[in-house]
């Protein structure tokens, strides 16, 4: 009778290891035309992964674009621009969810 019930829970804890760890996870893609240099994208990276629940970013002076991961449980894009525009460069959405 033990065996039919600890089957059951090892197979529900093993869906849940399988199951995202952060389902707000969201990406964006923003147009950053102010990107010329080659120090650009480390201002740009830098200032976006200061704001809270930005989890990676990539940013490429030759796109002139940054590629956001954050947690839309805790940031959103107008709270990355607005960290962008802080640091000297506006943007705009592309992709994503604003």
């Amino acid at each position: 009778m033990r065996n039919r019930i600890v089957l059951p829970a090892a197979l529900a804890f093993l869906v849940a290891l399988a199951a995202p760890l952060s389902a707000g996870e969201q990406s964006a893609r923003l147009s950053v035309p102010g990107m010329f240099c080659a120090s650009c994208p480390y201002i740009v990276e830098a200032a976006a992964r200061d704001v809270e629940g930005v989890l990676a970013v990539t940013a490429n002076s030759d796109l002139r674009e940054a590629e956001i991961l954050y947690d839309d449980a805790v940031t959103g894009v107008a709270a990355i621009r607005a960290a962008l525009r802080n640091a000297g460069y506006d943007s705009t959405l592309i992709e994503g969810e604003g």
